[in-house]
């Protein structure tokens, strides 16, 4: 309630100033709520989630920044690709400075980049650079020239998308001789030292991230706005507040409820920008799903993570509860993501197996329920667990199926949906309990291995399949089912649950570890030049992760952003980063 309070109050003091406020000449500052409150961290080799993503490319940038027109020269002026593609050659603009004004040399960027990538660190996206030859060696190949101002990146094998990489937050370069590996230093403006279009005036949890234009950008001279308040707030209600009192200019992590509403209030500016992602269940793998005298195999305890995801009616979950035009899932890679062969994986085809085909259509033997969740509570029938009631009268309840903790933020549709898939659960019988957490907590917990269940969501960060593959091989920090990883901080277990991520339970024939059924053939993906073979076996990928039943994906992202008329040159891209650089004010 204080922290509510508080956040009242300082937009009040904001209102009261004004939404855009004159920072110079034609320089307005410009207020904005993302949702999603405080980040877990604002280091940008440490961050893994979007709410810290877009606060981090205020204050810096990386070698290319990725636009709607792709992938474009940003740190580098230029760079040249040998024929066998193993080697990027980068060079530098002339003369750049850091945001304190001190000199920026090509070494500068060594230096970010084995931070990034070291063990030391254990950053959760650490794994991206083991493209780079040398990963793991605690030297990354690559070479500055900090007189020529040139960078040589030697690969361990070709990599269409590097040069996005370049362009995503954990290879932006940070002073090193400032940071630590907590994360404070990103907290305080002081060392909050950057490369990008703004630099950090005052960062206050759960309060405000604010930036001024930073006059030592490269491309100063074509920013136009003067400052960025970044207001912190995980409350829909405050959000669309602020939005609808000219308190902020835009806003995301809207209630789908005020759709209709809004749309009638302010026409044309809640925007539905195309996204490339899925929103998903996870379930730990070191959970017990057994019912009360009897001890599942791992290959059961999958079968009914797979029942308990084949349970909500992922089309009506669009239409009625996020109503943004999201699509339902049929399985992990999401609509219009790339493979490199197809195009999109979702599109024409048979190459993608289609995991959720009955989600709203009504069983005909059955019609209390849909074709999939007759097949989720035959399987769970199957497996044993007690029950009431039968298919044919429409009135299944069992009665020893563990309870389900589950957790969840408060941020957008995050609520409705979960209350909706607990309410789904509950017709059966399934009992969950709901814990709601602040982001910043609950990643923190889920890092740890301690959450049960939890709702998340991946949009790309570059497109291409292996981008939502690399989530779940073991040495990622975003692979929260723990698949291929210990227990970690988790409890609830049961003595044949306990090494669960770490068996050899994996694979076709389930008796794979799962650095063996998974993350060799995510490698061998990676290396494969022939885009067809390697489309085939991103499929195969796919088909071994939603066999665990550890992800459940429930539908593919649209991005509801509301934007003042005024603004313009905004560019919201599929990935879900927000361009502000060459923003500016119209009125």
């Amino acid at each position: 309630m204080k922290k509510l309070l508080a956040l009242v109050l300082a937009l009040a003091m904001v209102l009261s100033l004004g939404t855009v406020a004159l920072a110079a000449e034609e320089e307005p500052v410009v207020n904005v709520m993302y949702g999603g409150g405080t980040p877990e961290t604002m280091d940008p080799a440490l961050n893994s989630a979007s709410t810290g993503s877009n606060l981090i490319r205020l204050a810096f940038c990386g070698l290319t920044i990725k636009t709607e027109d792709g992938v474009q020269p940003e740190l580098a002026e230029s760079w040249e690709v040998s024929d066998d593609g193993l080697t990027y050659t980068f060079q530098l603009r002339d003369g750049l400075k850091w945001s304190d004004g001190s000199d920026f040399v090509a070494s500068d960027v060594v230096k970010s980049w084995n931070r990034a990538a070291s063990a030391d660190l254990g950053a959760d996206y650490g794994y991206l650079f083991d493209v780079i030859d040398g990963y793991g060696t605690g030297e990354l190949n690559v070479v500055a020239d900090d007189e020529a101002g040139t960078i040589v990146v030697t690969l361990s094998g070709p990599c269409a998308y590097f040069l996005e990489l370049t362009a995503f937050t954990t290879f932006y370069p940070v002073k090193t001789d400032v940071v630590d590996n907590d994360g404070a230093w990103a907290v305080d403006p002081e060392t909050y030292i950057g490369m990008g279009p703004f630099r950090m005036t005052k960062y206050a949890v759960d309060d405000v991230a604010s930036f001024e234009k930073n006059p030592n950008y490269w491309n100063a001279e074509n920013v136009k706005l003067g400052g960025i308040n970044a207001y912190l707030s995980e409350d829909n209600v405050a959000i669309l507040s602020a939005y609808e009192s000219d308190t902020v200019s835009v806003i995301q992590s809207i209630d789908p409820v005020e759709f209709e509403r809004i749309d009638a209030t302010y026409p044309g500016e809640r925007i539905v920008y195309p996204q490339i992602g899925t929103y998903y269940i996870l379930f730990n793998v070191h959970k017990d799903m057994s019912p009360e005298g009897k001890t599942f195999t791992a290959a059961e305890n999958a079968q009914a993570r797979y029942a308990l995801g084949l349970m909500p009616n992922r089309q009506d979950l669009v239409d009625y509860v996020t109503m943004a035009g999201q699509v339902p899932a049929t399985g992990f890679f999401p609509d219009g993501l790339g493979d490199g062969a197809e195009g999109v994986v979702r599109g024409e085809g048979e190459r993608y197996s289609q995991w959720y085909t009955g989600t709203n259509t009504y069983s005909e033997e059955y019609p209390t329920y849909t074709e999939d969740q007759v097949e989720g509570i035959q399987i769970l029938m199957d497996l044993g667990y007690s029950y009431t009631g039968s298919l044919e009268t429409g009135d299944i309840q069992f009665t020893d199926v563990p309870n389900v903790e589950f957790s969840f933020n408060n941020s957008g549709a995050n609520a409705a949906i979960i209350q909706y898939v607990q309410g789904v659960w509950e017709s059966i019988g399934v009992t969950a309990t709901i814990n709601q957490e602040a982001w910043a907590t609950l990643q923190t917990k889920l890092g740890n291995g301690d959450a049960e269940a939890a709702r998340m969501g991946w949009v790309a960060d570059f497109d291409d399949v292996v981008n939502f593959l690399e989530i779940f091989i073991s040495s990622s920090g975003n692979n929260y089912p723990r698949l291929g990883q210990d227990i970690g901080d988790y409890t609830r277990n049961s003595d044949a649950t306990a090494t669960a991520g770490l068996d050899a339970v994996y694979g076709e024939n389930g008796d794979q570890t799962w650095a063996d059924a998974y993350d060799a053939l995510v490698s061998d993906i990676k290396a494969e030049a022939d885009m067809e073979a390697r489309a085939d076996m991103a499929a195969e990928a796919e088909n071994i992760l939603m066999a665990t039943g550890a992800v459940a994906p429930l539908y593919y992202y649209t991005n509801p952003t509301m934007v003042k008329p005024y603004i313009k040159g905004l560019q919201v891209l599929v990935t879900g980063d927000i361009v502000w650089n060459y923003a500016y004010v119209e009125k």
